[in-house]
């Protein structure tokens, strides 16, 4: 009984822990959420809220009927479409980049191989907010100044992809390989018969970190673009006020597409980074 106890006891010190930093993580956006249920001058006196009010619907329904900007032709949609776009575009081209050089890495005898890794690893400690003026210089001279390809070539993370993938290949068993080569198959054959297939969990896991990484851009887009048609909806916050009912529910808005797509994937996601078992 004593040692029943004691072990039911730790289990539910566990559970309290787990709640209370599952709460602690998501008592901003339940606030984001309350607050985008008030009206402006309720937020303004009293600051933001915990607990809902009456004026949710009319914001969200401001929100996704506005029409902002100093040429009032931006609206919320335009917005999201543009955000997904630049999101859409990181994630895939990241995950395909990443896995194509993982491959090339693990699986072609490469001069320097290892040397080209650690090049392509310390371009994590150089941010994109550290190299914006080069960047910006070189944007500009390929013609991609205010335009969805200019936003999304700067920001990919392919090192972080490259990591993933290239230390998946290498606990990949040598007899893959060798049964390819029996079979006749060359590199390209390979890699779409055997590496993508076995590839597709940590590569969707990939896809949804630089998914979200592409949706969040702000410094990025608000240096790349002048024109108002291409305003992403994190930059598109500040047109419509971060203290109002409908700035809120806005800043709702831009948290949902992310947070959908974590939790439509989250099995694939966290047994893919995490269970090198069960990542192929």
């Amino acid at each position: 009984m004593i040692a029943i106890s004691i072990h039911t006891l730790r289990a539910a010190g566990n559970h309290i822990i787990l709640l209370a930093g599952v709460a602690f993580l998501m008592l901003p956006i339940l606030i984001i959420f309350a607050s985008s249920t008030h009206q402006t001058g309720t937020l303004v006196q009293d600051g933001l809220m915990l607990v809902p009010g009456l004026n949710g619907p009319e914001n969200y329904a401001q929100v996704l009927t506005m029409q902002a900007g100093f040429t009032d032709q931006i609206t919320a949609l335009d917005m999201m479409k543009n955000s997904l776009i630049i999101a859409l575009g990181v994630a895939g081209c990241t995950t395909l980049v990443s896995l194509c050089g993982a491959y090339a890495m693990v699986y072609f005898r490469l001069p320097f191989a290892g040397f080209l890794f650690w090049l392509t690893l310390a371009t994590l400690l150089l941010p994109l907010e550290s190299r914006f003026i080069t960047t910006f210089l070189v944007t500009d001279a390929l013609g991609l100044i205010n335009t969805h390809l200019g936003m999304v070539l700067p920001t990919l993370a392919v090192a972080l992809g490259t990591l993933f993938f290239r230390q998946l290949f290498l606990g990949f068993p040598n007899e893959y390989l060798e049964a390819a080569k029996l079979d006749g198959a060359g590199p390209v054959r390979f890699f779409l018969d055997f590496i993508v297939p076995l590839s597709w969990k940590r590569g969707g896991a990939i896809f949804v970190v630089t998914f979200m990484i592409g949706w969040n851009q702000y410094l990025w887009p608000l240096m790349i673009s002048t024109d108002e048609s291409r305003y992403t909806l994190v930059r598109g916050i500040r047109l419509i006020g971060q203290e109002s009912g409908p700035g809120m529910a806005l800043i709702m808005l831009s948290i949902l597409p992310p947070l959908i797509l974590v939790l439509i994937f989250q099995r694939y996601f966290f047994r893919a980074l995490a269970d090198e078992k069960n990542a192929f």
